[in-house]
């Protein structure tokens, strides 16, 4: 295997795309916090740690369920479960990682946020993987709680305390995590049955399972309205205007998504839910940020 081939296998098992997302909700919060004055070295710090710390979490995550992706038609072309690269060294790179970002945080931010990075992986890897996911059809409604901890660590980052819009921020990320899962667990249910891991559609069904999807994703309309009232800089109320148009649009593109899947479940739609509620999530921190800063 060529260098570049050995590094992309360790890169990957960091999950990158998701450690971007927790990052770009540490951004956000940040932002929230302390608006465009935020020193950008500040911005950096928490960037990098919350990449590391995410990245780390994803790589022990991989090394706990490298049995579990070796039956799975989606992730047994991993590196651990197709064999070019061992799971101890994931396990080394995923505690080193995880370490790192907690240990940056604490030199270059503060106690608070360094807690919180900590906290973010700690859910993950002992709440949701080894504890929620093989027991319940709930594990990512309590386990995606991981990803509020970025929100809360971003905001700590500026103001070295826990407020409100910091943790309106984290209660967003809290409600769009299992609608956003369940439609990747809908389109790949005989995944999840042949291992018997109990998601929701393995357990319940896919039609119950749409449904459920379909409203958790439609319930965050209201409450990103609520988020863009209390944080909204309402001294340009024309700019407000158009960029509150712009989220309820957001809002009903998606919801349009989530009730094509609910009326008539596949897995198409459901990978499509999926994709969007990404682009929803990044859409709207971005409109809540901009509100904010106008």
């Amino acid at each position: 295997m060529t260098l570049i081939g050995r590094f992309g296998d360790y890169f990957s098992v960091m999950k990158p795309s998701i450690a971007m997302l927790n990052v770009f909700v540490g951004i956000a919060a940040v932002l929230l916090a302390g608006g465009l004055e935020v020193a950008p070295m500040s911005m950096l710090a928490i960037g990098t740690a919350g990449f590391l710390a995410a990245g780390g979490a994803g790589a022990i995550n991989c090394y706990i369920d490298s049995e579990l992706d070796r039956h799975m038609s989606r992730t047994r072309g991993r590196p651990v479960p197709s064999g070019r690269v061992s799971a101890e060294n994931i396990l080394i790179l995923g505690l080193a990682l995880s370490f790192g970002g907690v240990a940056l945080a604490v030199v270059y931010l503060n106690l608070l946020t360094a807690l919180m990075v900590g906290m973010g992986v700690i859910w993950y890897i002992f709440v949701y993987t080894l504890w929620l996911k093989p027991r319940t059809k709930w594990n990512i409604v309590i386990g995606g709680a991981a990803g509020c901890f970025s929100a809360l660590a971003g905001w700590s980052a500026v103001t070295g305390t826990l407020g409100l819009e910091g943790l309106l921020v984290a209660a967003l990320v809290f409600l769009w995590t299992p609608g956003h899962f369940w439609g990747l667990a809908i389109a790949k249910t005989k995944d999840y049955s042949d291992v018997e891991v109990p998601m929701l559609p393995a357990v319940e069904g896919v039609n119950r399972a749409s449904l459920y999807t379909a409203l958790s994703n439609i319930l965050l309309f209201p409450f990103t309205m609520l988020l863009f009232y209390l944080t909204v800089n309402w001294e340009n109320m024309f700019a407000v205007i158009a960029v509150a148009l712009l989220l309820v649009w957001t809002n009903v593109r998606f919801a349009i998504a989530n009730l094509k899947l609910a009326r008539a479940p596949d897995q198409f739609k459901a990978w499509r839910v999926f994709k969007l509620s990404v682009q929803y999530l990044f859409i709207t921190l971005i409109l809540v940020v901009v509100g904010h800063i106008l």
